[in-house]
């Protein structure tokens, strides 16, 4: 109930700061300037833990943000999964989606038309994914929690599923079996709490998040130790397919949004979002997607889905 309250804070900030940059908008289109409106979609996964309810705040609050940025008006669509999403791109149901970087790396396996226009970042490049004991904790590796209590945030984004499914799996087992019991805390420092407390047996983190920790907390900190740590996720993206929008709007957009960190609106929308800026994809985007699709195949994070979606199922 505290996060969803200060979701709900900062979404009606939000709404005050932006309904007067909306003005600018607005004279900007009176001034002559040429408009365009662009369909765009997002991941569902990127609402997780989140009631329905509260999904149209952030999607809301982008539109006036593509407009103060880029002078274009956008479309939002309701959340769908990311293989629905790369569908409507490629049949230009769609100009743009926002996947996040793991998703994004799975369809552009299977579809290299797909291109990244941005990535957003939350403070550094590229995602990653920490399992947090406590000092002294008989545990060496992965496999030795087999049987134990995990912490896994509310609210965690898609590469902490992706670590701990091919983590568990790596150790001869499936995520819904591994564990004796996985608890959702509210958030990062609650997890981490509850390591430290021996309430417990480990945390899976993310790595921005545990730093925070680190900085916030370095008496405590100081009882817990890294057992294990994911290679580098790609960031979220707001991707297009190849050929199918203009270079000028291309351009337009990317240099738009690539400001965003740089206004106030821009940055509380941005915190909305959990990220803090809009940047370009890296020289070794293309790399770091297919290393990731090759470690972590969709196919077997569809089955975890799957899974957890029937054993929900069985309890009603």
């Amino acid at each position: 109930m505290l996060q969803h309250s200060r979701l709900a804070l900062l979404a009606r900030l939000l709404v005050v700061v932006l309904l007067g940059c909306c003005s600018l908008a607005v004279a900007s289109a009176l001034a002559g300037e040429p408009t365009e409106t662009l369909r765009f979609g997002v991941a569902r996964s990127l609402f997780r833990d989140l009631p329905e309810s509260s999904w149209g705040v952030g999607m809301r609050l982008f539109k006036p943000l593509m407009r103060v940025q880029t002078g274009l008006e956008c479309e939002l669509e309701s959340p769908a999964d990311s293989e629905e999403l790369a569908e409507k791109l490629l049949s230009k149901k769609l100009d743009m989606a926002i996947f996040q970087g793991v998703e994004f790396a799975w369809e552009r396996q299977k579809h290299p038309e797909l291109r990244p226009l941005v990535i957003l970042i939350n403070l550094r490049e590229h995602r990653q994914s920490y399992l947090v004991v406590r000092q002294g904790s008989a545990a060496s590796r992965w496999c030795d929690l087999k049987g134990k209590t995990l912490a896994l945030p509310l609210h965690s984004r898609e590469h902490l599923y992706a670590y701990l499914e091919g983590q568990c799996r790596h150790c001869g087992g499936d995520v819904q079996h591994f564990f004796k019991k996985t608890t959702r805390p509210a958030c990062i420092e609650d997890a981490l709490d509850d390591v430290a407390e021996g309430q417990v047996d480990a945390a899976l983190v993310d790595g921005v998040g545990f730093d925070a920790y680190k900085r916030r907390k370095p008496g405590r900190s100081a009882g817990l130790k890294e057992l294990s740590k994911s290679e580098p996720f790609p960031d979220t993206v707001v991707a297009y397919r190849a050929g199918a929008i203009d270079d000028s709007i291309l351009k337009r957009c990317r240099e738009g949004l690539l400001k965003a960190d740089q206004s106030l609106e821009g940055r509380l929308l941005l915190m909305f979002w959990r990220v803090t800026a809009f940047r370009p994809a890296p020289d070794d985007f293309d790399r770091l997607l297919a290393d990731i699709a090759r470690a972590y195949p969709a196919a077997d994070h569809q089955a975890a889905e799957r899974e957890k979606k029937e054993k929900v199922r069985s309890r009603r």
